[in-house]
């Protein structure tokens, strides 16, 4: 599988990320598997970098995709969530994923890695 995920809660992060071409399906069990993971704490923030992937789905896939992060990992997760993007990604990904984003309120989309990162650390900060 092209994709992994690590929770470090000595970083007090979980980070999910992949490279080349990722089957939309492998990404969705990816997230069930850090929902499901014992490590798993859901006040962590994720940080979900999609630099570099090239993603490959049908219609099926995608709004099965979007009812699984909006309705059952968003929902789990307490923590933000910061999702890093670059111009691998095809334009109706981006488009896809910017509206599933605006729809998950501790959630937002980043083109520059360090800009996520420093999102996280403001707002685990207030959060203290």
């Amino acid at each position: 599988m092209a994709v992994a995920y690590h929770i470090n809660h000595e970083q007090g992060l979980v980070t999910l990320g992949g490279s080349n071409t990722v089957d939309i399906d492998d990404a969705r069990d990816l997230g069930r598997a850090v929902l499901q993971d014992a490590q798993m704490d859901p006040k962590l923030p994720h940080l979900i970098d999609l630099r570099g992937l090239s993603v490959t789905r049908t219609t099926a896939q995608a709004r099965a995709f979007r009812e699984f992060a909006i309705g059952e990992y968003a929902p789990k997760v307490q923590g933000s969530i910061a999702v890093v993007i670059d111009e691998a990604l095809d334009e109706q990904s981006c488009a896809a994923l910017y509206h599933m984003i605006c729809s998950i309120d501790r959630a937002e989309l980043f083109d520059h890695y360090d800009q996520a990162l420093k999102w996280l650390m403001r707002r685990v900060f207030l959060a203290s």
